[in-house]
Order: C-alpha cells, then sequence, then structure tokens
C-alpha cells in the first residue's frame, strides 16, 4: 500500500496555543507527527491586519512549532466583514497556492479546510499542480451558512456561483471531512456518495488539562485570587463576544441572578468581539456586580482559567445553522475541565445531555438559563464534580486529539487504497 506520510494543511485560521484561536489543526498535526508524518500547516500570519507573524518585508515566514511546520502567509487586512475581508480571504488563497508551488517539497495529501470555500479551492489547486490527493475539510458549510444566518438570499448571485464551487469541491475531492455531526445529511443531498464523507469533529488535548500549571496576566491573577477569597462560586464563558454567540443572554440570565439576591456566583466573560463593548456597557447600566469582563487569553492559558471555575455556559443563538449539529471547541474544553456546563444551544446533538455533565435549557431565553445555573449552584459539590468526570470521560472517549487523530489516519489510509 502506498504510504502518504507527507500532508499539507490550508487553513487560514490555524494557530497554535500560543495563540488565541482554534488549535484542531496544530493539535491533529502534533500528532500525526508523533506517529511518523511529516505535517505542514499554511495560515494567515496577519488575518485582521493585526498580531502579524511577518515582518514588514516578508511575504511568508517558515515557523517550526513543536515538530509541526507552519507557513504564515501574508493577506490583505480587513477590520469589518464587508468586501475587504473577501479579498483577505482571496488573497490567502492566492498566496497558498503561489508559495505551496515554490516549495522544493512534495506532499503526498492536501487537506483544503473551510471556513470559507477559497480556501478548499487553493487545496485543489495545489494537489493538481503537485500530484498530491486531495481531501476538503468542511468546518462551516458555506455558503448554505450565509444563507441560515439571513444575510443573503437563494438567489444572490454571488451565493450561486460559490454552489458552484461548493459542488465542485466535493465532487474533487477524493474524501470529504466533515466537521459538523450531521454534515454528511446535506452534501449527500447534493449527489455526493455517503461513502466519500467521513465525520471528524472537534476535540482537544487532554494533556493540556491535566496537571494545570497555573499561570495568568497579572490583572486576571488579581481578580481570581478575590474571587475565591470571597468564596464566590465561579460561572465562566470563554469565546467571541459576537451576535451569532448570543452571550447578552447569558448577562440577562446573571441580572436574574442579581436581582435574586445569589450573591454567591459571579460571573466572568472571557473574549473579544463586536458585542463586547455593548455587554460591557449594558452591564454598567444594569449596575451588574455579579459580572467580569476579561481580555481575550492564549489558548495556552485556558486550561489553567477553567480549573478556577466551578461551572461554564455554552450558548448560541437559535439558528437553522446548526441544524446539522454543532462541535464547539470550547465546549470540549469545558468537558475536558471536569466541570458542569449549562448547554443553551438548538442543535441534533447535545453533548451535555448525552453525557450528563450538565443541564441543557432552550436558547435565547434568560430565565430558562438563570434557573439552571442556579440550580447547578445548589447542587452538592460532590454531585457537581461527578458531572465533571463525566464530562471528561465522554471527551476521552469521542473527543480526545488522538482519538481524531486515527480517525483523520484512516481517511489518509482509505485515500491511498483508491
Amino acid at each position: 500500500m502506498l504510504e502518504m506520510k507527507k500532508i499539507w494543511i490550508l487553513n487560514q485560521y490555524a494557530v497554535p496555543p500560543s495563540m488565541p484561536g482554534g488549535t484542531r489543526h496544530f493539535d491533529l498535526a502534533k500528532e500525526l507527527v508523533r506517529k511518523g508524518y511529516e505535517v505542514t500547516v499554511f495560515a494567515s500570519g496577519n488575518p485582521t491586519g493585526k498580531d502579524t507573524q511577518l515582518d514588514t518585508s516578508e511575504a511568508y515566514k517558515e515557523e517550526n512549532i513543536e515538530g509541526v511546520k507552519f507557513i504564515w502567509l501574508r493577506t490583505l487586512p480587513y477590520r469589518k466583514n464587508n468586501w475587504r475581508r473577501v479579498l483577505n480571504m482571496l488573497s490567502f488563497a492566492f498566496r497558498a497556492v503561489r508559495t505551496g508551488s515554490r516549495l522544493k517539497t512534495t506532499p503526498d495529501i492536501i487537506v483544503g479546510s473551510s471556513v470559507h470555500l477559497f480556501a478548499g479551492l487553493a487545496g485543489y489547486v495545489l494537489a493538481r499542480k503537485k500530484k498530491a490527493r486531495f481531501i476538503f475539510e468542511v468546518r462551516d458549510l458555506w455558503p448554505q451558512v450565509l444563507i441560515d444566518t439571513g444575510n443573503y438570499s437563494r438567489r444572490d448571485l454571488r451565493i450561486r456561483l460559490m454552489k458552484l464551487l461548493e459542488r465542485f469541491l466535493y465532487q474533487k475531492a477524493e474524501k470529504i471531512i466533515s466537521v459538523a455531526p450531521e454534515g454528511a445529511r446535506y452534501i449527500t443531498k447534493l449527489g455526493i456518495p455517503g461513502n466519500k464523507i467521513i465525520y471528524i469533529p472537534n476535540g482537544v488535548n487532554l494533556d493540556s488539562f491535566i496537571d494545570v500549571d497555573m499561570h495568568f496576566p497579572k490583572v486576571l491573577e488579581v481578580v481570581l485570587a478575590s474571587l475565591k477569597g470571597q468564596n464566590k462560586l465561579l460561572v465562566g464563558y470563554t469565546g467571541a463576544h459576537s451576535v451569532s454567540n448570543n452571550v447578552e443572554t447569558l448577562l440577562k440570565a446573571a441580572r436574574i441572578v442579581q436581582e435574586q439576591g445569589l450573591s454567591g456566583l459571579h460571573f466572568l466573560f472571557v473574549g473579544e468581539g463586536t458585542e463586547k463593548a455593548t455587554l460591557v456597557s449594558r452591564a454598567s447600566q444594569w449596575k451588574l456586580t455579579n459580572v467580569t469582563f476579561v481580555d481575550p487569553l492564549p489558548n495556552s492559558v485556558i486550561p489553567s482559567l477553567l480549573h478556577q471555575l466551578d461551572a461554564a455556559v455554552m450558548i448560541f443563538k437559535r439558528s437553522n445553522v446548526y441544524k446539522y449539529g454543532v462541535s464547539p471547541n470550547k465546549l470540549f474544553a469545558y468537558m475536558a475541565s471536569a466541570i458542569p456546563v449549562a448547554f443553551a444551544v438548538e442543535s441534533p446533538n447535545d453533548p451535555v445531555a448525552e453525557s450528563q455533565c450538565g443541564l441543557s435549557v432552550p436558547p435565547e431565553e434568560p430565565q430558562a438559563l438563570a434557573e439552571a445555573i442556579i440550580k447547578l449552584y445548589q447542587t452538592p459539590s460532590e454531585e457537581r464534580e461527578a458531572m465533571g468526570r463525566r464530562g471528561r470521560e465522554y471527551v476521552k472517549r469521542y473527543h480526545s486529539i488522538p482519538v481524531l487523530a486515527d480517525k483523520l489516519i484512516e481517511c489518509i489510509e482509505q485515500v491511498a487504497k483508491q
């Protein structure tokens, strides 16, 4: 059987643990390297024009991070979700093809990973140029997600063009990886054979959540010490403060908790996003004393923070976007930390209910979310700990990186046999 040991992964937003963002491909690549593969990740060195990995004179830069080669590409900056962001995506695809074509290395497999379809297209073009096999990974079902959010009509010319590109990539890919649990249900409706699709969800590196070295930015360290000194039960949310994440519902739940006089509960909002300024202003307007906002943290610090929490909240806005299931990194991080979770998401899958590691409530209902959090607060600590252990065991079985890496290797081996 042909051995396929050199893997290229194109994901504009891939990052190592030292940076905020999704570490899916770093974690998987590190595990593949451990098993004898050579993995190169192509990512944007300046996805929004901030925190650039590149000097001003560099078009790209190579960096070895724990055995994984990153190629940081210069992309056009953007600040708002407008046409400049489209140019940013296109510039990533162009740079990936141009830079990859010039490298002397010849990969065996190229994985083009959405969010956007242009990364998939770049992966396909590079695979043709390098005579490599092409795998398309679908993390967001573009352009369907743009229709389901209500931002675009099916009749929009841009959507129709993206539909053509989407179908083209599904047809040309030798395997399709779906991150969504029921993504195959959507893809097969487009005439793609089901045996071409493999489900590899998001997950976590459990080693990062064992024997955690407690280290925080000084400001956060002071906040945590103060809250713990007051014997507060800490409820946390980590991630984007955006409309789709529906963090306002959690803030309203915190208001309900305060109005009920439950001073032993405190909420930490960790992250950044378009709605954060509004949320901070609203918390001040409502005179909430049980809420603290924290700046985004590197992934390497998140396990330390989660080990300080007594419960966490997984929340999304009600949307058709989630009708094929959810696979949120932050949920699996919560579960890996062995803390109970309040799950406020409408989706065909519910890992919290499946593992019995917390409580599930409908989204966009502050009263129901507040009641769930209060119930966790009133639950004896021994039972909360049991919930947490069940969540960790579930993640270990279904969402740990070694398990997911084995699935990826299985996918690679299936391609090798074709």
